[in-house]
């Protein structure tokens, strides 16, 4: 029995259209709930305002505001929501898809994944934060453990969890992130936010920083920074995995700088990750390199690397003798280099976000009725 204030819910109660089945337990300042359509063959997973923040109305208006956010971004790789409504004490929830899989951090705890992996993951990850970007919502909280591998659905990826999540032009009553221990994916600005420091601003640029400490993780088995808000200089991804392409390695350090103006936008990050896809077809069969294998192989390779970035710079050989007697470079170890970068703008929302703070709260008078 899950016991919400004055009301409480049993197994087979109803929330809006859906009987309650169980109890998934409490999240941030909500408690989500299992439920099953009436009608439909759906169930669905039912958000309700915590009881013990019942009495705060801005957490109510938080969770209308996950509700609008998860349906204006409307992306394959966020929840659909199904049905919102309020309770008898006045209470928001709101019902959106199930999503089946296991989460990323189940997947990195053994540590390092194949380069193929890390860079769908990001490339992945960077279309999600790129179409909630352009329509002006910021994650801010962005982790392994709020994203989801599914194979239900024909986005490999899923994010269900947007309850820190805020509009660019937020009211100035939105709640701040919530200190939920997993500080080391927080951008510097949020960690300092989250300290009192009334003068920093948060925008999508701490979304990217979250996704760069999921890269370096994903890439390197190892969290880039000993503590959050650190502003000492990580060790290069390259340096834990000399197997790596540059380019990627080269992404992931970008997304880490401490000042949020060096990071590239979402945008950015998945239109250089198609380039190094379309560019590196043999990404799939690159071998993966442990231990002593590493620097030996790091020492092979730069010789050659260095050869092919002289001839892109116009300082070396194009054809000829030298270019016949140079050891190949083996599948699987082929560098591109000489990209072209263009710094493009930074995103700027094209949809308004519908602010709900000033939301009539109706109580329907069927609203949690048992059958």
């Amino acid at each position: 029995m899950v016991k919400l204030m004055s009301v409480e819910l049993r197994p087979g109660d109803r929330i809006g259209n859906y009987r309650l089945e169980a109890e998934l337990g409490p999240t941030g300042s909500g408690v989500l709930l299992h439920g099953r359509h009436l009608v439909l063959p759906r169930q669905a997973i039912i958000k309700v305002v915590h009881p013990a923040f019942a009495a705060f109305q801005s957490y109510a208006l938080q969770t209308l505001r996950e509700a609008c956010i998860l349906e204006a971004i409307s992306h394959p790789g966020v929840p659909i929501v199904y049905e919102s409504g309020v309770l008898r004490d006045r209470r928001p929830w709101f019902a959106f898809e199930l999503i089946g899989g296991p989460t990323l951090d189940e997947l990195l705890l053994p540590g390092a994944i194949t380069l193929l992996e890390v860079a769908g993951l990001l490339r992945d990850l960077s279309d999600i934060l790129a179409h909630a970007h352009r329509r002006g919502v910021i994650h801010r909280g962005l982790r392994p453990d709020r994203i989801v591998i599914t194979s239900e659905r024909r986005f490999a990826l899923c994010i269900p969890d947007w309850s820190e999540a805020i509009a660019h032009d937020a009211a100035t009553d939105t709640l701040p992130a919530s200190p939920d221990g997993t500080g080391s994916y927080r951008a510097p600005e949020l960690v300092n936010q989250l300290a009192g420091s009334a003068h920093e601003l948060v925008d999508d640029r701490a979304d990217m920083f979250s996704l760069g400490v999921i890269g370096y993780r994903a890439l390197t088995g190892e969290l880039p920074f000993a503590a959050p808000g650190d502003d000492a200089p990580h060790v290069p991804a390259l340096d834990l995995r000399p197997d790596a392409p540059r380019e990627l390695a080269a992404i992931v350090d970008a997304l880490l700088a401490y000042d949020r103006f060096d990071r590239p936008s979402a945008s950015e990050v998945r239109a250089d990750l198609d380039w190094l896809f379309d560019s590196l077809p043999d990404l799939r069969a690159r071998p993966t390199l442990r231990d002593g294998q590493l620097a030996r192989a790091r020492t092979e390779t730069e010789p050659r690397v260095a050869a092919v970035q002289a001839r892109a710079d116009g300082t070396g050989p194009v054809t000829g003798v030298a270019d016949r007697d140079e050891p190949a470079a083996p599948r699987g170890e082929l560098m591109v280099l000489g990209q072209p970068r263009l710094r493009r703008p930074r995103w700027t929302p094209d949809v308004s976000y519908l602010e709900a703070t000033h939301v009539d709260i109706q109580v329907p008078e069927d609203d949690l009725t048992k059958e």
